[in-house]
C-alpha cells in the first residue's frame, strides 16, 4: 500500500510505517445491527491521539454509581463488565436485553413518560438517523467527556454526528465492506480466484456487468453475480455518501438516481438473482455456489459466510467492490443527556468501546474491532497472527485487505432522520422491480419519490 494511501486512513497519525503491523485478524462477531470491522495499526513512534480523555475523577476508584444500558447484545455486556469493573470496582452496570426491532419505540416512550430511559443508548444502522434526530444524546466533546474526534479514523465522525456536527456517539465497531466471492466459480469461469486479478477485472460497475453477463453465458444460467436487488442497492446507495438531507428538504435524485440506474442495468443484463435479503432461500444459496458476490463487512465472515456455509474452508475470498468502498451495519453508542450518572456512564462506554484494555478484550472475546487509532499503534503484535475465519477464504489476510483496498477509499455520510424511511420505501418497492421487468429506472425513481413523500409528509422531496 502506498503512502498516500496510508494517510487518508490515518491522517492523525505522523508515521506511516504501518506495513509491519497490518491487522491480520478477522473481526466479525455481530449480525448487521452489531458489526465490527479492520482497522488500522501504527508504528510505536506516531504520536496517536488519546481516545478521548478519562471521566473528571482520576482515580477511577473514586467514581461510583449505577448505569442502566439498554442493549440487544447481552453476552458482550456480560462479557465486558466484569473487565470493566476490575478498574472501576464501585460503579455497577445493569443492562436491560431490548429487541433492536423494538428498541426506538421503548426509549421513546421512555422519555415522553419521563420514566424508564437507560443512561447509555444504542443507535443501530436501521434507526441511527432518527436517534440522532431526537435531540437526546449528550455532546461528547464537552465536559465531562472531553472526546476528542481525531482519536477515530475520519470517515467516522460523520456516523457519529448530530445535524449540529456535534460528535453524540462513539462506534460500537467500525464496518468497512468489500465482497465475498466464491473462489470456485472465479477460478471455473473466470480463469482466476486471485483478489488482486479479480480488482482489475471489476474496476467499475460497466466491467461488473460486462463480466456478469460472461459468467451467466458461460454458466449457462448456473451462476449469477449477486442474490438480488436488494444486494445490490445495498452496495451503490452507500457507496453514494453525497449529502441529500437539509431539514425537511430531501433531495433524493441526488442520491439515489446513479445507484438505481446501475441497479437496473444489472437487472435489465440477467445478472442478478430474484432472492429477497434475509430470505432462507439467500441464505442458503452461500453454500450452493449459485451466486458469486455477497457483500460483506468484517463481522460477515461469522454470521454469514461460516453460519451458512458451514463446510465451505477455503472456497471463499474478499475484494473490493468497484469503484469504491462502502458500509454495511453498524450501531452508535451514546449517553442520554438528562442522565444523573454521566461520569460514570461515559466510563464505561469509554472503556468498552475506546480504551486499549476494552478494545483488546473485545477484539479478543467478540471479534469487536474499536475505531480508536491508537490501540492499533499499541498492539501491532495482536494483528499480526492469523483471523479466526481466515481459513474460509483461503488463508487470505482479511483484515488486512479491508485496511490496504477498503478503507482508504471510505467517506463518512451524515445521518439523517429520513435513512430509515428511505430504507423501508426501498424494501416495499424492490420487489416488485424484480417481478416486473418493464419498469423503468426513471420510472422507479418517480415512484420512490412519490412513496417518500406519503411516508414524510412534511419533507420536500426533489
Amino acid at each position: 500500500m502506498k503512502n498516500q494511501r496510508v494517510s487518508k486512513v490515518l491522517s492523525g497519525f505522523t508515521s506511516l510505517a504501518l506495513l509491519a503491523g497490518l491487522l491480520a485478524a478477522c473481526g466479525g462477531n455481530n449480525g448487521e445491527s452489531q458489526a465490527s470491522s479492520a482497522a488500522p495499526s501504527a508504528s510505536p513512534s506516531a504520536s496517536a491521539p488519546a481516545s478521548g480523555t478519562a471521566p473528571a475523577s482520576a482515580d477511577p476508584t473514586q467514581l461510583s454509581g449505577t448505569v442502566k444500558v439498554w442493549d440487544w447484545d447481552e453476552a458482550f455486556d456480560k462479557g465486558m463488565i466484569p473487565e470493566f469493573n476490575k478498574k472501576y470496582p464501585n460503579i455497577k452496570v445493569e443492562v436491560t436485553v431490548v429487541n433492536p426491532n423494538d428498541y426506538l419505540q421503548k426509549l421513546q416512550s421512555g422519555i415522553a413518560s419521563g420514566s424508564d430511559v437507560p443512561d447509555v443508548i444504542l443507535g443501530e444502522e436501521a434507526y441511527r438517523g432518527k436517534l440522532f434526530d431526537l435531540d437526546v444524546l449528550d455532546n461528547l466533546e464537552a465536559a465531562p467527556y472531553n472526546f476528542d474526534r481525531s482519536s477515530v479514523l475520519d470517515y467516522t465522525v460523520p456516523y457519529i454526528s448530530n445535524s449540529k456536527g456535534e460528535v453524540i456517539a462513539v462506534d460500537q465497531a467500525i464496518t468497512p465492506a468489500g465482497f465475498a466471492y466464491r473462489r470456485d466459480l472465479a477460478k471455473q469461469y473466470w480463469g482466476t480466484d486471485d483478489p488482486a486479478e479479480l480488482e482489475k477485472l471489476l474496476s467499475n460497475w460497466e466491467d461488473f456487468i460486462a463480466k456478469g453477463v460472461e459468467l451467466k453465458e458461460k454458466s449457462g444460467g448456473k451462476a449469477l453475480m449477486l442474490p438480488g436487488l436488494g444486494d445490490a442497492f445495498l452496495v451503490l446507495r452507500n457507496q453514494n455518501t453525497v449529502p441529500y438531507v437539509d431539514g425537511t428538504e430531501v433531495d433524493l435524485t441526488a442520491k439515489l438516481q446513479k445507484p438505481i440506474e446501475t441497479l437496473f442495468k444489472m437487472r435489465d443484463a440477467g445478472i442478478l438473482g430474484k432472492n429477497e435479503l434475509w430470505t432462507p432461500a439467500w441464505s442458503a444459496s452461500m453454500a450452493k455456489g449459485e451466486f458469486m458476490f455477497y457483500p460483506m463487512a468484517p463481522w460477515g465472515p461469522k454470521w454469514h459466510i461460516s453460519a451458512n456455509d458451514p463446510e465451505g474452508k477455503g472456497r471463499w475470498g474478499l475484494v473490493k467492490a468497484p469503484e469504491v468502498g462502502f458500509t454495511r451495519g453498524g450501531t452508535a453508542i451514546g449517553i442520554y443527556k438528562d442522565s444523573k450518572v454521566k461520569e460514570a456512564a461515559w466510563a464505561y462506554v469509554q472503556f468498552a468501546y475506546q480504551s486499549e484494555e476494552g478494545s483488546l478484550f473485545s477484539f479478543k472475546t467478540f471479534g469487536n474491532m474499536t475505531s480508536n487509532k491508537s490501540f492499533y499503534e499499541k498492539q501491532k503484535a495482536l494483528f499480526e497472527a492469523p483471523g479466526a475465519y481466515d481459513e474460509f477464504f483461503g488463508g487470505q489476510n482479511l483484515a488486512q485487505y479491508f485496511l490496504q483496498k477498503i478503507v482508504p477509499d471510505m467517506k463518512g455520510q451524515p445521518q439523517s432522520k429520513y435513512d430509515s424511511v428511505v430504507d423501508g420505501v426501498f424494501n416495499a418497492l424492490y420487489p416488485l422491480w424484480t417481478k416486473d421487468t418493464s419498469i423503468t429506472a426513471d420510472a422507479a425513481l418517480e415512484k420512490f419519490k412519490t412513496e417518500l413523500k406519503n411516508k414524510a409528509s412534511e419533507a420536500t422531496v426533489k
